[in-house]
């Protein structure tokens, strides 16, 4: 992925700036942004081009960004990113990024102009990390220019509103005063959560599970709040309708509550502590060895006399370098289980290695969760 920075795009990215701007050291430029490029990762290789950007453009910070601006690509307000790069025609794509650093760390004295400028850069790749050293230096000031993108006809402009200010977006700088009171973005996340795009509803819905790890009791609040629904008159009866983009967006926006068995979350859902409902967990294996699989089969008995809906999860309780044990949550199934009803079910599971999680030898555990609630016990020793 590091190689979306390249030698080439530098050297494009450098001819554009060239026409834009007379006496423009291009080799000198290139050699900056190259340097020890090949030991570089995306994000270092993203900061040598800001660092060549920073050096070699004037040192009037307003004139500077009027260069950049006329290199960037002319594009249409919603067109699809996937689509672009930088080439002949300009520059757009991951070489925004840099430009975005550009503008967040040295434009913080012309505010108007910087955030303007990110709103065009955000058409053409996102703004999402230049804009955080503007979140941080001038949170309020930022976010009343960002409450009117929201209405922005660009769908890359409004996505920014809610990216923009995540607490903790991936890649990115934590915003710590978003992180504490994350009031402060509520107001425009309300704005967006019907917005008319899959795209920036999915970024609003992110932006609550990033608030959900430090505020649990808030998110499931406004997951209620959002999914109360409107009352329609039809006829003699009031009907509750809620819009299924909008419980597909709470829905995702409560998943690490929903893994976590957050009580006040699970109950927005419909989902209460079972009752009267008998657990059986057993491996279809003891002994796994690494790259198998094996198959958990859980079986369920509703001794009550009403039917349940039930979320049930999985748990594997990895072992660790350490000796201890450590669960990472699973989906299993989401169902109603009738009133006397007994329901088997069965899920093939793979220890294979990936990159985000290393295996230990040693002994495994397993159980269920059904509605956040852990039930059953069986073991397994990985070889």
């Amino acid at each position: 992925m590091k190689n979306l920075f390249n030698t080439e795009l530098i050297r494009l990215t450098a001819q554009h700036v060239s026409a834009n701007f007379i006496g423009f050291d291009q080799a000198g430029f290139i050699q900056v942004a190259i340097d020890d490029i090949e030991n570089r990762e995306l994000k270092d290789r993203a900061n040598q081009i800001y660092i060549a950007l920073k050096y070699y453009l004037p040192a009037d910070y307003l004139t500077s960004l009027s260069i950049l601006l006329n290199t960037l690509t002319p594009v249409q307000d919603n067109q699809d990113l996937t689509e672009i790069t930088t080439d002949e025609n300009g520059v757009a794509g991951w070489m925004i990024m840099p430009f975005t650093q550009y503008v967040g760390e040295l434009g913080q004295d012309y505010l108007v102009e910087s955030m303007d400028a990110l709103r065009l850069m955000t058409k053409r790749f996102t703004s999402e990390f230049g804009i955080r050293y503007l979140l941080l230096a001038q949170p309020a000031e930022c976010l009343t220019i960002m409450d009117a993108w929201c209405d922005d006809d660009c769908y890359h402009v409004r996505r920014l509103v809610s990216e923009g200010t995540r607490p903790l977006l991936p890649w990115a700088m934590q915003l710590p005063e978003f992180k504490d009171n994350p009031q402060c973005a509520l107001p425009l996340l309300e704005k967006l959560k019907s917005d008319s795009t899959e795209y920036v509803r999915r970024s609003v819905a992110n932006h609550l599970n990033d608030i959900a790890k430090n505020h649990p009791d808030l998110v499931a609040e406004i997951a209620k709040k959002w999914l109360a629904g409107t009352q329609a008159n039809t006829g003699s009866d009031a009907v509750t309708s809620v819009d299924k983009n909008r419980q597909r967006l709470v829905k995702h926006a409560c998943r690490t509550l929903i893994k976590q068995g957050h009580a006040n979350t699970l109950s927005v859902f419909g989902y209460a502590k079972p009752e009267g409902v008998l657990v059986e967990i057993s491996l279809s294996k003891t002994v796994v060895n690494m790259g198998d699989s094996f198959i958990i089969t859980v079986t369920l008995n509703n001794q009550n006399n009403i039917a349940q809906p039930v979320l049930m999860d999985y748990v594997i309780y990895h072992q660790k370098a350490n000796g201890k044990l450590t669960p990472k949550v699973f989906k299993f199934k989401e169902f109603v289980i009738k009133a006397g009803q007994t329901i088997t079910l069965t899920k093939n599971h793979n220890i294979k290695p990936i990159s985000t999680r290393k295996y230990y030898a040693g002994e495994h555990k397993c159980s269920v969760m059904l509605n956040g609630q852990e039930h059953g016990m069986a073991s397994f020793v990985l070889t």
